[in-house]
């Protein structure tokens, strides 16, 4: 696990890469997967999101578009809800190993993980296993910022999630700076696309080093790629 760091006397911070969440099925979006892959260098991680969760049975789409990013070198992670730490660990085990199976997945999104300090025994041990099972990637999707803690434990932590006004308004708490920015994602939806710059350079100066900004809206703003992404 990466440990925290001065990053006093560092250059730059160079622009935040992508993390996708993938949420638009390749039969019906077959161009926008094809986006992803012709632009690795600009992709960090790919979420795989088939049903909220891998599904009852392999699709051979996912499959074929998992395969194409993976020899793009695009890492490919798979969606797993975990309720706040409400969910059984063996059922999110289990999920896990099917996105292992259909799609040689390199990861897993863990999302709607619970934020506080009385939780990180279940997302301590439930980290340890999915890296047991073979998860190289492990990704919290807080929504929030968390207490400091969680850092020890996953790769990736998504500490904002929502609107650009909400966006806007965000203060990031001091103890993200004793970690590097690689170690922070943020998910801005809503946003009007002559605002994308803004909201990427705010992600910066934020310390977060991955980003997904999008002018969708609605319910499920991730079942598209962003305006920007689409060329």
């Amino acid at each position: 696990m990466v440990r925290p760091e001065d990053d006093r006397g560092k250059q730059a911070p160079s622009p935040p890469r992508l993390v996708v969440p993938a949420y638009f099925h390749p039969a019906v979006h077959p161009g926008q997967w094809e986006w992803l892959a012709q632009h690795a260098t600009q992709v960090r991680l790919v979420i795989l999101n088939i049903a909220n969760g891998p599904g009852t049975a392999p699709e051979a789409p996912f499959k074929e578009v998992a395969e194409r990013l993976h020899s793009a070198g695009v890492a490919v992670i798979g969606y797993v809800d975990t309720n706040y730490g409400r969910r059984p660990a063996s059922q999110i085990m289990t999920e896990l190993g099917l996105y292992l199976d259909w799609y040689g997945v390199n990861g897993v999104c863990l999302d709607q993980v619970a934020a506080a300090a009385a939780n990180l025994a279940y997302y301590g041990a439930l980290a340890a296993r999915v890296r047991k099972l073979g998860a190289e990637v492990v990704f919290f999707n807080h929504g929030v910022h968390p207490c400091e803690a969680y850092a020890e434990l996953a790769d990736l932590l998504g500490t904002f999630e929502g609107p650009w006004p909400a966006y806007r308004q965000l203060k990031t708490p001091p103890w993200t700076m004793r970690w590097p920015a690689e170690k922070f994602y943020h998910v801005v939806h809503s946003v009007p696309p002559e605002r994308f710059d803004e909201a990427a350079q705010l992600a910066v100066q934020r310390h977060a080093a991955s980003v997904y900004i999008t002018e969708r809206t609605g319910s499920n703003p991730y079942d598209g790629l962003p305006l920007n992404c689409r060329n």
